[in-house]
């Protein structure tokens, strides 16, 4: 098929990512990211929240490893391969496998790993996953990768943002929150990669339209997964 040199930027890219900067149901101004940032959630939500979430996180290094195995592109494959060393071991930033990362910090809101791993997911999460993996086998590589740019390619602020909240109000320790001091770095690499295939891959119209409606699904789950906190207690905590 047809593709471009990467770094050609075309207008099919630029307008996929201006279409992803003004959808309305972006996570930095999610209503969780929200409460973390102002300090208004509770314990109780916030473990509620890092074991549902962790349902996604747990599944991230399997799809990563498949979006390197489906690549037939030799010149992308290679940054799959280091977004597939970070994701699983902690290559790059030299730390950890991200889902060990990740139960670090569910143990700081207080969720034991078989808390993560024993519970069933609401249906936020577990539409999240299914989809995610879904696209792997029945969409073109190239297009089943395109919504990696609506994750990772708006996730640095947010994480920042959550950073900052868990460590001002709820007292967690850099240490604790490794899952984050490594994503808001890792997450821009990994989003360049994406912005690498779009660059490459999206050159007319009609796969314009395709990766909106995967980018617009992508952004809409990965909402609704973060609406999951809701489904636990309410109350304000106590000042």
């Amino acid at each position: 098929m047809e593709t471009r040199p990467i770094g050609m930027q075309s207008t099919y890219a630029r307008e996929l990512k201006e279409y992803i900067k003004r959808y309305p149901y972006r996570m930095f101004n999610h209503p969780f990211v929200d409460g973390v940032a102002e300090g208004t959630l509770t314990r109780e939500q916030l473990k509620g929240w890092v074991i549902q979430e962790g349902h996604y996180r747990r599944a991230v290094p399997r799809l990563a490893t498949l979006r390197f195995v489906i690549c037939t592109d030799p010149e992308i494959k290679p940054w799959l391969a280091e977004v597939m060393a970070e994701e699983t071991e902690g290559m790059q930033s030299g730390s950890a496998g991200h889902y060990q990362l990740y139960i670090k910090l569910a143990r700081a809101l207080g969720a034991s790993r078989d808390e993560l791993e024993d519970s069933e997911p609401l249906p936020g999460p577990a539409a999240h996953v299914y989809w995610a993996e879904l696209i792997l086998h029945t969409e073109p590589w190239f297009l089943a990768l395109t919504p990696q740019l609506a994750s990772e390619g708006q996730n640095s602020p947010t994480v920042r943002r959550l950073y900052d909240g868990f460590k001002q109000h709820y007292g967690l320790s850099d240490d604790e929150l490794e899952f984050y001091g490594v994503h808001e770095e890792a997450d821009k690499d990994h989003g360049n990669a994406a912005e690498a295939i779009v660059d490459k891959y999206i050159v007319n119209e009609q796969l314009l339209e395709q990766a909106k409606a995967l980018v617009k699904r992508k952004l809409d789950l990965h909402y609704q997964m973060r609406d999951c906190y809701r489904a636990f207690s309410q109350r304000v905590p106590a000042q």
